[in-house]
C-alpha cells in the first residue's frame, strides 16, 4: 500500500524558474529538507533522467527548473483502508455498510445516541449509544456536528468542490514517470488550483493521474444530495459564508473556467507538463468532493476560506469531527495526534497510551504540539527516515 516515489517541484518559464530557485534556497537548510536536490535549467541531462516525460518534446528555449525530494511516497489509500478495517474487525469491531447516520444527540447521562438507517428491505432503523464519537464523514462531518448541537461548530460552513482527474494507463508511458510532479498555479490562482502529474498505484494497477480539473457542486459527498450545502447553511454561518465567497472570487472564476473547459483545453493543460501527451492515452474520471472550510477569521472576524483540515471537538472531548479537505499522508498523523490530545489529553487513558505513541513517533512529546520542530536536527530526521523506511520496506532512489 506504500511505494517510494520521488516528489518533484517543477517550474516552467522564467518566473516559475526563479520561484523554484528561491524555494530551494529557503528550504534546503531545514532539517526536513536537507536531502532536497535541485536541477537547474542548464542541467538538461539531469532533468531528462529525473522526469523524461517532462522534458521530452519540450521547446529547448523554454527554461525549466526542478527540485527533487527522494523520501517521497505514494500511498494506495484504498488498500490501506481495507487493511485497517480488517485489523479493526479482528479486534472485535463492527463494520456496518450501506448505513446512513441520520441523527446524533447527547443523552442526559452524557453518552451519545447515534441513529442510523440501513438501505435494505426492512425498517433498517438502529439506535447506538456511545461514550465517544469520531465524525470522519468528509463533507457530511459538518452536517453531523450541527445535528449534535455542539457550539464549537457555530460559524463553520463548507464550500464543496469536485471535478475530474485525467488518467493514463498506458504501461509504456507510466513506466517513464514513477514520480510525482507539482508546479505553481497560474498567477493569481488559488492554492488548490496547483496541478500535478502523479504516478499512482491503485489496487495494484500502475497509472498516471493529472489534475484536478475543478467543478462546482452542492453535494458534500460524491454520492450525496444536492441539498447538502443548503441544509448546512444556518443563521450563525451565513455572514462568514458571504464574506469568504466575496474574498475568493478567483476560485469561483477558476472553477467556472474548468467547468466549461473542453477536452482539447484539458489536453493543453496536460501538455504544459507532458508535451508529448497522446490524447488517446487519457480518459477523464469523476473526482471526489473536497468540502473546503469556511469560518470566521480569528483575527478580523470576517469570513475566510481555509484550505486543509481542522479538528473540532466539544469541551468534554466526547465528540470530535474532522472538517475540510481529505487529509493526505503529510497531515494524517498530526490530525490523529490532535484528536487524541484534544479529546483525551487530560484523561487517565492518555498517560497509558503515551509510551506507545512515543515508540511509534520518536519526535513526539506530550508537552509540545504536533509537528513541533524546535528540537529536531538533521541527524534525528535521517534516523527517522532510516527506521521508518526499514519498517515499511521502502528506501530513497
Amino acid at each position: 500500500w506504500i511505494h517510494q516515489t520521488n516528489h518533484i517541484a517543477l517550474g516552467v518559464g522564467k518566473d516559475q524558474v526563479e520561484f523554484i530557485k528561491k524555494r530551494y534556497e529557503a528550504m534546503k537548510d531545514h532539517p526536513l529538507f536537507t536531502s532536497m536536490e535541485i536541477c537547474l535549467p542548464e542541467e538538461k541531462a539531469k532533468a531528462q533522467q529525473w522526469a523524461p516525460l517532462i522534458t521530452g518534446g519540450r521547446d529547448p528555449n523554454e527554461p525549466i527548473c526542478m527540485t527533487k525530494v527522494p523520501h517521497g511516497t505514494d500511498v494506495d489509500y484504498g488498500t490501506l483502508t481495507k487493511a485497517k478495517i480488517d485489523a479493526f474487525q479482528k479486534l472485535g469491531g463492527d463494520l456496518r455498510l450501506c448505513t446512513e447516520v441520520k441523527d446524533v444527540k447527547k443523552d442526559k447521562d452524557g453518552k451519545w445516541m447515534v441513529t442510523t438507517k440501513v438501505n435494505g428491505a426492512g425498517s433498517g432503523w438502529a439506535y447506538n449509544r456511545a461514550k465517544f464519537v469520531f465524525v470522519g464523514a468528509g463533507g457530511w462531518a459538518l452536517l453531523l456536528l450541527q445535528k449534535a448541537g455542539i457550539p464549537q461548530v457555530n460559524g463553520y460552513m463548507a464550500l464543496p468542490v469536485t471535478g475530474d482527474w485525467a488518467v493514463c494507463q498506458n504501461p509504456e508511458v507510466v513506466k517513464q514517470h514513477r514520480v510525482k510532479v507539482y508546479a505553481p498555479g497560474a498567477p493569481g490562482a488559488p492554492p488548490m488550483s496547483m496541478p500535478h502529474l502523479d504516478y499512482r498505484t491503485i489496487g495494484g494497477k500502475e497509472m498516471l493521474l493529472f489534475g484536478p480539473f475543478g467543478s462546482i457542486t452542492l453535494k458534500f459527498l460524491r454520492y450525496g444530495n444536492v441539498t447538502d450545502a443548503l441544509k448546512a447553511l444556518k443563521p450563525h454561518n451565513i455572514g462568514s459564508t458571504i464574506g469568504a465567497l466575496s474574498r475568493n472570487l478567483s476560485l469561483a472564476v477558476m472553477l467556472m473556467k474548468d467547468v466549461f473547459k473542453s477536452g482539447a483545453g484539458k489536453l493543453h493543460d496536460i501538455r504544459h507538463y507532458y508535451p508529448q501527451a497522446d490524447p488517446d492515452d487519457w480518459i477523464f474520471i469523476p473526482a471526489g468532493v473536497r468540502a473546503q472550510i469556511i469560518k470566521k477569521d480569528p483575527k478580523t472576524g470576517k469570513g475566510m476560506l481555509q484550505f486543509g483540515t481542522e479538528v473540532v471537538a466539544n469541551d468534554e472531548g466526547t465528540i470530535v469531527g474532522l472538517l475540510g479537505a481529505s487529509p493526505g499522508a503529510s497531515t494524517a498523523v498530526s490530525i490523529a495526534l490532535d484528536v487524541l490530545e484534544k479529546c483525551f489529553g487530560n484523561k487517565p487513558e492518555f498517560k497509558k497510551w503515551a509510551p506507545k505513541i512515543k515508540e511509534m513517533i520518536p519526535t513526539w512529546s506530550p508537552d509540545g504540539p504536533a509537528g513541533d520542530m524546535k528540537k529536531v536536527t538533521p541527524q534525528i530526521v535521517n534516523d527517522i527516515y532510516t527506521s521508518t523506511g526499514a519498517a515499511l520496506k521502502i528506501s530513497p532512489k
